[in-house]
């Protein structure tokens, strides 16, 4: 189907790291949503690793991080970039960051949702879902030695 597009998915920009303690690593995952329903007539929504997709596909990109470390992470900021073939599904960044913030400029600057803003010409108007570049997570608490975590997003494919 479409296997190229997943790699340029999973392979797009590089997540990045940003921690006071060395020995934070983590493991980006792409998964694809699929959607059936039980014998009560209820919608199961369940994600696998994106082996094939297709325009209009949901896909999740994850983050999951681990302070191998002897000491605690401090400062701790995850960024992951939203790849141009996909629009940002509102409201689906999660994770145990204190703040979750959003970039429409490729990273340069982050703002939170409500209040990102984009130059549209001469015009200055709030950031759509499809002008969302990157996404960061930023920890104020320190991440201990040996501590887990995942942070993620989704997105259509367009």
């Amino acid at each position: 189907m479409l296997r190229a597009t997943l790699l340029a998915l999973a392979f797009v920009g590089t997540s990045s790291l940003s921690a006071m303690a060395s020995g934070l690593t983590a493991e980006q995952v792409v998964e694809r949503l699929t959607v059936s329903v039980d014998a009560n007539g209820n919608e199961v929504r369940t994600y696998a690793l994106a082996e094939e997709v297709a325009p209009g596909d949901e896909v999740r990109y994850s983050l999951a991080y681990t302070n191998t470390g002897d000491a605690a992470a401090d400062a701790v900021n995850l960024v992951m970039p939203v790849p141009s073939a996909v629009t940002y599904i509102e409201s689906s960044a999660t994770g145990g960051a204190d703040e979750v913030m959003f970039s429409a400029d490729g990273g340069k600057t982050f703002a939170t949702r409500a209040a990102l803003k984009i130059s549209d010409g001469d015009q200055i108007r709030f950031a759509t879902s499809a002008d969302i570049t990157h996404i960061k997570w930023a920890f104020s608490n320190a991440i201990a030695p040996a501590a887990t975590g995942t942070v993620s997003f989704s997105a259509l494919l367009k």
